[in-house]
């Protein structure tokens, strides 16, 4: 049977495309007398035996055909993509799937008004859908077009309002909710979390990503609107909200299994987290692993491992966005504080010959800190490292120690450093570490990286770093 995707069934006007007619009057009432008759629910037994492709070919068939794909069974999930350049399908997604998917992810185009408009007519829908319970939004950018920096405050403009008012209204049916990161709805994440029923939720995505640190929005949020939320399994919030109270609030979380911090800054009044309230984290959620996400934080990265790591925290990853420094004594720490739990360290900074983008090649200190992890950390998988020099010879450390066991190493080919190898047998650096990753491996080339990694003013750094970050409630 031909394959067909869903995008497949519209014609220029974002509608299904009509039915073929039958070669002949008599062909054609011989179709109609047999086929488009069929009673629903046999249809539906015979769409059952059919994979999601048959089933979009074989609505061709007819209009009561074409109906019955559209059926609450077979879609449960859908992701609603809001784009600019494609709004059309995105009204036809809307109108057909809005009202019957029960998980919802939508990924929009958040400096576009005309997608916003979308954004607001596909939640209205799903604020009608009984069905739905998982709410996911994934915006190319941390703002809403329309909400400029001098507004992004609890009084927000009418469009905020208007879609903060609809997610509110669909809270409390959802066992999953991320508001992707945008600064807006974060604002009002008490609303949010007192909306939700706590019994339901067991992934709860309310961390920003801000993008003006100039103006920082005092949190309304306060550790006890957490304590009631037992079922918990992924949470991400911001650093701000973080607190050996907030800690101690999640004690009955029992299948707690991850919780993302994304910090900015550290408020110069916010107390932090004491290492014994992370011991007894542990304690009470064995299986707990903490994913820490630092974006923009051109000051507090220099002190960030004596203001914020603690040697009990169950850190596995680090992420470090655009914060123009490298900090070598935090990359230290690392190795000696989460040698069980360290999985991932990723530092992304623009490519720069400034002093910063030097550091790791001038260190004194013996060895390189990403060898050692390599060393000591067992289930370290996972480096990316971009504007930095680094030594080829490191590279082809981190291979052989790690082997098989290094899922990803990304490196820009500008950033090494190095005029052979100094390892024994190792004639060819790049072949040593692909013999031992047993992956063919390579740095990324100019021609592959995204612009703000060549140049931060030519570039975005919301549509490199978001991706990245959203990953973590998944």
């Amino acid at each position: 049977m031909k394959r067909y995707k869903i995008g497949d069934m519209m014609d220029n006007h974002g509608e299904c495309s009509k039915p073929k007619k039958s070669k002949s009057c008599s062909e054609q009432n011989i179709h109609h007398s047999r086929w488009t008759q069929l009673p629903s629910l046999v249809l539906h037994k015979i769409f059952g035996y059919l994979s999601p492709e048959d089933r979009i070919s074989a609505s061709s068939v007819c209009q009561h055909w074409r109906r019955s794909l559209f059926h609450p069974r077979w879609w449960p999930i859908m992701k609603f993509k809001i784009e600019h350049d494609n709004i059309r399908k995105a009204k036809f997604y809307t109108s057909n799937f809005g009202h019957i998917i029960t998980e919802a992810t939508i990924t929009l185009d958040s400096l576009s008004p005309i997608c916003i408009y979308e954004f607001i007519n596909l939640l209205r829908l799903l604020n009608q859908n009984n069905r739905l319970r998982s709410l996911i939004i994934e915006p190319s950018h941390c703002r809403l077009e329309g909400s400029s920096s001098s507004c992004i405050n609890r009084s927000g403009d009418s469009d905020v309002i208007e879609i903060l008012d609809l997610i509110i209204a669909i809270l409390p049916r959802l066992n999953a909710f991320s508001l992707g990161g945008l600064e807006e709805l974060a604002n009002y994440s008490d609303c949010i979390v007192r909306n939700l029923d706590p019994l339901k939720i067991n992934l709860l995505g309310l961390a920003s990503i801000k993008d003006n640190l100039t103006i920082y929005e005092e949190s309304h949020f306060t550790p006890d609107l957490i304590s009631s939320f037992k079922n918990l399994q992924t949470l991400s919030i911001d650093y701000d909200q973080l607190s050996d109270q907030f800690l101690y609030n999640l004690k009955d979380a029992k299948n707690l299994q991850r919780v993302v911090v994304h910090l900015h800054a550290v408020p110069e009044k916010h107390l932090g987290t004491t290492n014994n309230a992370w011991k007894d984290f542990k304690n009470a959620h064995p299986r707990c692993l903490l994913r820490l996400t630092v974006i923009h934080a051109y000051v507090d990265i220099k002190t960030l491992h004596s203001r914020v790591l603690r040697e009990d925290m169950p850190l596995s990853h680090i992420k470090v966005f655009f914060c123009e420094d490298i900090n070598l004594e935090l990359l230290h720490i690392l190795s000696t504080f989460y040698s069980r739990t360290l999985q991932s360290v990723m530092w992304i900074d623009s490519l720069s010959d400034m002093p910063n983008s030097w550091k790791l090649t001038e260190s004194d200190e013996s060895p390189d800190p990403f060898v050692l992890m390599s060393w000591l950390c067992g289930q370290f998988e996972e480096l990316i490292l971009y504007g930095y020099k680094y030594f080829e010879e490191n590279l082809v450390a981190i291979g052989r120690l790690k082997g098989t066991k290094m899922k990803k190493v990304q490196i820009p080919s500008n950033d090494i450093m190095g005029d052979g190898c100094k390892f024994p047998f190792c004639t060819d650096p790049l072949k040593d570490i692909t013999t031992h990753l047993q992956s063919a491996w390579s740095p990324i080339y100019v021609e592959d990286l995204h612009p703000v990694i060549l140049d931060p003013n030519k570039g975005d750094s919301d549509e490199f770093l978001i991706p990245f970050v959203l990953a973590d409630l998944h």
